[in-house]
């Protein structure tokens, strides 16, 4: 039964217009709902929106709405957005949060009383660190700055108020009643995200202070989306994330033999928030006022047990592979140490014994119910996101020896033609960001390599070089009636590439390679990473024997005793690959047939030519490496852009192996590199 919404956002619309506000983080899951319900109080609401244009921005910022809107099964209040919203293009992440003159001008003529800072990266990986604490520190500092010159301390009765939305997670490690105060800076984090944040409201609080203006920090829970409703709201954030994993893992656990085990603490707890109750309490501060306090947990009264979720998680999924734990019973296999891998961010709050006091009327409490509902509403949003795609044309293409490729598109067919040539036995999701961040500028076309991920055609070890994979995109460029196009190429499929390259030069104009995988073989100037060095070991192994295929799948799974050597190799392979990809990256490895084909694949391309074909190149090239590569060493696309005729190299300190899948930076790359060519070739 629907229990009736008892904190109505709609119910604190006041009667009379209001003054001003500056939101930021307005794209994002909190800021988009609050500007949502806040859009319907009669006053202007200023928001600081990344975009190239006005226009660009808004219609970013509406169509991140609509979703939101459609949570609550409500259309977008365009008319009151277009007649209260003042979109402003900027980035926090710069001085003056990018605005230009013009930008400042109309803030200052507004003089907004409310500055509500939302915006935050999500990320909490290491790797990330620097990128976190630039948007969450720095990023804070920016909006700080500029709020001193909007709203300087004066003599009115109710000064402008800075609205820092932080989380309540930044306690860290500290355990039993978390209170709605400033943390001593001396403690313990379970990542990067959560020592950012807590940096950020030090910040906060010492430069409001320094400079007498007025601050109010606000800390919600782990916030689950609209009650109302019991949709995602659009986050994939926290237990969505954790259920997205596990949806997308569930048929490589079901192979395991004996489940995977979550160390954490019996009475472990995680306080969950709807997002509409969120919005609620940050609606009713602004309404009634903050009083004499600083510090606000935007929380439910008690938390839920973590077993007991992730039990839940476990059954709703379809996964029935997952054992929460007080003590594990054995030494941790491949599988579980790159689950643990993947599941890092998660782990730190298995131990969770925390109770956020709150000041403010408790919200109503989030239980049971609600939490199934949340997931079966959710893991219904994951299977219609697999059978919709995203976004993309899919189709079949026959290659020349009737093989099956499965080919997907994006982009109109008017703008030029670029194919991504993705890595060996990788699914074609590995390129769809990178796709949708260049199809306004290409007709965009990427497909899966014959033989694996799809295991349909016949297999012949001594004849799958990467000649074949060459031959497939001619095919498919024939199919789609193409007579040439620019190619990317990432990892092994920069191997691919080349011989497209140097066997039909009048097929491929220009290429772009991305972290290049490709035959050049360890030497005093050319270094391997541990990964590769596994891979060519292992692959040797299983490349010459099906059986030997056989036993390490076993081996994966748990359905054979482990060999101390081989279960250190396979560990140390699989947890080298980014586990945020895990879902991806282990396609090769759930079956003995698409193991025993990868393998092969993999010690072919090895095996080929030690010049990768860049002597035969006369195409211009561009080699991008990123010096945080774990997979593939720099090193081999530095040799690589030596050796061709028309090389360049581009060097990304912050870069990784799978930085195309997560960087907007890898797409302008690409951009400013091929549209040049394209236009030259039209």
């Amino acid at each position: 039964m629907q229990r009736p919404d008892t904190r109505d956002p709609s119910a604190l619309v006041p009667e009379r217009a209001v003054p001003p506000i500056l939101l930021t983080g307005a794209t994002g899951f909190l800021g988009g709902h609050f500007l949502l319900h806040r859009i319907e109080w009669p006053g202007p609401v200023y928001a600081i929106v990344r975009g190239d244009t006005e226009r660009q921005a808004r219609a970013r910022l509406y169509a991140h709405l609509a979703e939101c809107a459609a949570s609550y099964r409500r259309p977008l209040p365009r008319a009151l957005l277009d007649e209260r919203l003042h979109v402003l293009t900027g980035d926090i992440a710069r001085p003056d949060c990018g605005l230009d003159a013009d930008a400042l001008a109309r803030l200052r003529a507004a003089a907004p009383r409310e500055v509500w800072h939302c915006a935050a990266s999500l990320k909490f990986e290491d790797r990330h660190r620097r990128e976190i604490f630039e948007h969450n520190v720095d990023g804070t500092r920016h909006m700080l700055e500029l709020f001193r010159r909007l709203c300087p301390p004066g003599p009115a009765a109710a000064p402008a108020e800075f609205l820092y939305v932080s989380t309540a997670y930044t306690a860290g490690k500290a355990q039993g009643e978390i209170e709605e105060a400033r943390h001593s800076a001396d403690r313990e984090y379970n990542n990067a995200y959560e020592e950012s944040k807590h940096a950020a409201e030090h910040l906060v609080a010492d430069f409001c202070e320094a400079h007498r203006l007025s601050y109010r920090i606000l800390r919600p829970t782990v916030v689950m989306g609209p009650r109302a409703s019991h949709h995602s709201g659009t986050t994939r954030f926290g237990v969505y994330g954790f259920a997205k994993e596990v949806h997308r893992l569930r048929e490589t656990l079901a192979k395991l033999k004996h489940p995977l085990e979550l160390l954490g603490a019996e009475r472990a707890t995680a306080n969950l928030t709807p997002v509409d109750e969120c919005v609620y309490d940050m609606l009713r501060l602004s309404a009634l006022g903050f009083d004499d306090r600083r510090y606000f947990h935007l929380s439910n009264p008690e938390g839920v047990n973590m077993g007991e979720l992730v039990a839940m998680i476990d059954r709703k999924t379809g996964a029935d592979r997952l054992a929460f734990v007080t003590e594990r019973s054995g030494d941790a296999g491949p599988l579980q140490e790159l689950f643990d891998e993947r599941t890092r961010f998660y782990a730190g709050y298995y131990g969770a014994e925390k109770r956020f006091l709150r000041s403010a009327p408790p919200q109503p409490q989030l239980d049971w119910d609600d939490v199934d509902r949340y997931l079966t509403s959710f893991v219904q949003e994951l299977q219609q996101e697999e059978a919709g795609g995203v976004g993309f044309r899919p189709q079949l293409v026959f290659a020349r020896d009737g093989a099956a490729l499965k080919v997907f598109a994006c982009g109109s067919p008017k703008q030029p033609p670029l194919f991504l040539a993705n890595a060996y036995g990788m699914p074609a999701e590995f390129m769809w960001p990178l796709a949708q961040r260049l199809q306004r500028d290409f007709h965009v076309v990427t497909w899966e390599c014959r033989w694996v991920p799809g295991a349909e055609d016949a297999f012949d070890p001594g004849d799958c070089g990467s000649l074949a994979h060459a031959q497939d995109l001619v095919d498919i460029q024939k199919s789609l009636g193409l007579a040439s196009a620019s190619v990317v190429g990432w990892s092994s499929g920069a191997q691919v590439s080349l011989r497209a390259m140097a066997a039909f030069p009048e097929r491929v104009r220009a290429a772009v390679l991305l972290n290049p995988g490709v035959s050049i073989p360890p030497s005093d100037t050319v270094r391997t990473t541990r990964f590769e060095t596994g891979i060519r070991t292992l692959f040797d192994k299983i490349a010459g024997s099906y059986r030997m295929a056989e036993k390490y799948c076993e081996l994966i799974y748990g359905a054979a005793a482990s060999d101390a050597g081989d279960s250190r190799m396979l560990s140390n392979i699989l947890t080298s690959t980014d586990p945020y990809l895990l879902y991806m990256t282990s396609l090769p490895f759930r079956t003995p047939q698409s193991l025993f084909r990868y393998a092969n694949m993999m010690r072919t391309l090895f095996a080929e030519r030690p010049d990768a074909w860049t002597a035969d190149v006369a195409q211009p090239v561009l080699v991008y490496v990123g010096d945080r590569d774990v997979v593939t060493h720099p090193d081999v696309g530095r040799a690589l852009c030596d050796g061709l005729r028309r090389g360049e190299l581009h060097r990304d300190a912050e870069g990784d192996h799978f930085a195309h899948y997560y960087d907007q930076r890898v797409a302008d790359l690409v951009r400013r590199h091929l549209v040049p060519d394209q236009q030259n070739a039209a």
